[in-house]
């Protein structure tokens, strides 16, 4: 299936590429062709759906987790702000960023780079991380409107 914007992607190459324009450091998401880039983003959008969003979907019938209702506390505005049934500027962004971290790493999904020791002539390196699923530009775009924001831990008054 095709990049559908709304049914399996928040974003559509057209306004990624408007998105990278004033962007640095893009040369995996200009050099790639436009299959390539519709595919990252409809990954993407599969990556970030798998999360715990805050709030509720405004229709069970809808094929992404946004458009929600919630309110969430916008760390820019420094107040709490209502989805008001949209999606969010943030998880536009966020979805761009992420097709290009997925465009930038191949192997990413699969772990196909991992590599724990590697040892050339004299020069060894251990302990080799591989790049995050979801690098920290995406974890700031949508830990506001994720559950507990993102946090696993819980506080109990009493």
């Amino acid at each position: 299936m095709a990049l559908v914007k709304g049914t399996n992607s928040y974003a559509d190459v057209t306004e990624s590429d408007l998105y990278f324009e004033d962007r640095l450091d893009v040369d995996a998401w200009t050099s790639a062709d436009n299959t390539s880039k519709a595919q990252a983003l409809v990954t993407a959008t599969s990556v970030l759906d798998g999360l715990y969003w805050a709030g509720t979907a405004i229709s069970d019938s809808q094929p992404l987790a946004f458009p929600r209702s919630a309110y969430y506390f916008d760390p820019r505005l420094g107040t709490h702000t209502a989805l008001n049934n949209e999606v969010p500027k943030r998880i536009i962004s966020a979805n761009i960023e992420l097709a290009y971290h997925l465009l930038n790493n191949d192997g990413l999904l699969d772990d196909s780079g991992v590599v724990k020791d590697l040892q050339v002539g004299s020069v060894q390196l251990t302990t080799i991380l591989a790049p995050s699923l979801i690098p920290s530009v995406v974890k700031r775009l949508i830990k506001p409107l994720l559950v507990n924001a993102g946090s696993n831990s819980w506080w109990r008054a009493n």
